[in-house]
């Protein structure tokens, strides 16, 4: 068996997919997305430095870039998704990458959620903004928690320069209720699924309110319960993958969905797992092709 590894960059990730495969016995094959080449009407599809990528039994979509070019790298992976399985499926890592998307498609499926209002209208937003009183202004397209920004007072003057400036740069606005911790903590819930099931999860605890590994939050071991199983495997399968990051917060109404990564990093959560997540991950891709 052979399996791909879509990535611009050789990452924790790649290489602990890579070690696992290498492990079950199977064939990995590292797939720089630059190097990718697709010929119409050539004898050939796509192939990645001299190898036909129709060859592979599945490949993993890892990182494809930022720039303009990720426009026909991603055009390359919906043309190679004709021949062979992609994880995550296309559909769904487009369904996770965009914050209103996953928000809809979430809410028909009565998944619980802050409450959230999307709009290109800076007096709209300024509205909600007021509405809500405390709040978080988000990019549609966005991970890491760059560009996000927390407004909770200040004069009309300040809110309308900061919506101002940020309407220049990402175009329109995905407003989000800030929800306060009952347990007075800057913390949230990162749940891995694999599957139908949630292998590992963690509390990432921060000394202000992004709380994302990659701004200084620090991992704490978080106990899998029936409500953290329930909405995470929810989420994920609202968006149509395999395996998923799924953010919670929680509120006094009970945990709510922030948002879901479908291609998630869990080299933080590793430092606290049980579970070695990448094995779990080709265990179920595995048994996924045997279907």
């Amino acid at each position: 068996m052979k399996m791909g590894i879509i990535s611009e960059e050789k990452d924790w990730v790649v290489n602990e997919l890579k070690k696992s495969m290498e492990k079950n016995g199977i064939k990995p094959e590292i797939i720089k997305p630059s190097n990718i080449i697709s010929g119409i009407g050539m004898g050939f599809k796509l192939k990645c430095n001299d190898k036909n990528l129709l060859d592979l039994d599945c490949a993993f979509v890892r990182n494809i870039g930022n720039e303009v070019e990720m426009f026909h790298r991603f055009d390359f992976l919906k043309y190679l998704e004709h021949y062979i399985p992609l994880i995550n499926p296309l559909d769904g890592i487009e369904n996770a990458g965009n914050k209103y998307r996953c928000s809809f498609l979430m809410d028909l499926k009565n998944i619980p959620q802050p409450r959230t209002v999307v709009t290109e209208n800076i007096d709209e937003a300024l509205k909600w903004v007021n509405a809500f009183e405390d709040c978080v202004v988000k990019p549609l397209f966005g991970h890491q928690g760059k560009g996000i920004m927390r407004i909770n007072g200040g004069s009309l003057i300040s809110k309308l320069n900061k919506l101002t400036e940020f309407k220049k740069k990402y175009g329109a606005f995905y407003i989000q209720e800030f929800v306060k911790n009952p347990n007075n903590v800057y913390r949230d819930i990162r749940a891995f699924v694999v599957g139908d099931e949630v292998v590992s999860a963690m509390y990432r605890v921060s000394d202000n309110w992004i709380t994302n590994i990659h701004q200084n939050a620090k991992p704490e071991e978080c106990e899998v319960n029936d409500e953290i199983e329930e909405l995470a495997i929810k989420a994920k399968d609202a968006l149509g993958l395999v395996y998923a990051g799924v953010d919670l917060i929680e509120s006094r109404d009970g945990l709510k969905v922030l948002e879901v990564n479908a291609t998630p990093s869990w080299e933080g959560l590793s430092k606290i797992s049980k579970v070695n997540i990448a094995d779990r991950i080709i265990e179920e891709v595995v048994n996924l092709l045997k279907r």
